[in-house]
């Protein structure tokens, strides 16, 4: 019986260590901070386009990008949109809050940053030309009593790149027809014919793709492959250099549509 017992427990043995999974990385930024007044604090992470991760021969695993709200006690309700450095030096980081709602009562909003230097009147939703650092914001909803009745707070890194300065894309452009910014630049991107740029949505689908974009013939205004008018909103892009040698990543709001 001694014996039995100890081939059964070897076997166990086995069997568990044929299960080591490798943890995976999958999200590289992010932020996070208090809900309201409610003594809470959640934090998130930012996810990169969908990308599939094999963990082993039976299972996959996939990521899309996520778009957290970040609510308040009441109806204050925030999206917030990031975007670090995109190349050494440039300090071109840039954050941007989306009023999704407000509580009824509410007839001004306070946006307090922190270093209080990048937006010293309290009434910036957007802040941009940041270097890498910290950042913070507190958004409170004030009525007609200067009372605060809501609020949300949250920080956010802005990451300094290492790749050198070669290509910008811009982040935003209005394909409204009135010949004025109705495609989206990516300025450089001559310098790199064997080129793909993909556009996805919010939910990680993909809604537009090309090879060789090239600014003038070869360019997004913003329509689906199918040549469908995409909704105004905030889109995603992956653009590969040099048939996959440099990536790089950000999104881009669309409006006027």
């Amino acid at each position: 019986m001694k014996y039995i017992l100890n081939v059964i427990f070897l076997s166990l043995c086995v069997s568990i260590n044929a299960q080591t999974i490798t943890p995976q990385v999958f999200n590289s930024a992010g932020g996070g901070g208090a809900i309201g007044s409610t003594g809470n604090e959640v934090y998130y992470n930012i996810g990169e386009p969908i990308v599939s991760t094999a963990i082993n021969s039976n299972t996959v695993l996939t990521q899309g990008f996520l778009q957290p709200d970040i609510i308040g006690s009441l109806d204050l309700s925030i999206t917030p949109l990031f975007q670090s450095e995109s190349c050494m030096n440039k300090n071109d980081g840039l954050i941007s809050l989306q009023l999704n709602s407000s509580p009824s009562s509410a007839i001004q909003l306070l946006y307090i940053w922190q270093p209080a230097s990048v937006c010293p009147s309290q009434t910036c939703s957007s802040v941009d030309s940041l270097a890498p650092g910290s950042y913070s914001v507190t958004i409170k909803a004030l009525n007609a009593t200067n009372v605060a009745i809501d609020s949300v707070s949250f920080s956010y890194d802005v990451i300094a790149s290492t790749e050198p300065c070669q290509i910008t894309a811009y982040n935003g452009f209005t394909p409204n027809g009135d010949g004025i910014n109705d495609t989206w630049i990516i300025d450089n991107i001559e310098n790199f014919p064997n080129n793909t740029v993909t556009i996805f949505n919010r939910w990680g689908n993909q809604v537009w793709h090309t090879k060789k974009y090239d600014n003038t013939s070869n360019v997004w205004t913003g329509k689906t492959n199918a040549g469908a008018d995409l909704v105004s909103g905030t889109y995603f892009f992956v653009i590969e250099l040099d048939n996959g040698k440099g990536i790089k990543k950000g999104w881009v709001e669309l409006t006027g549509k």
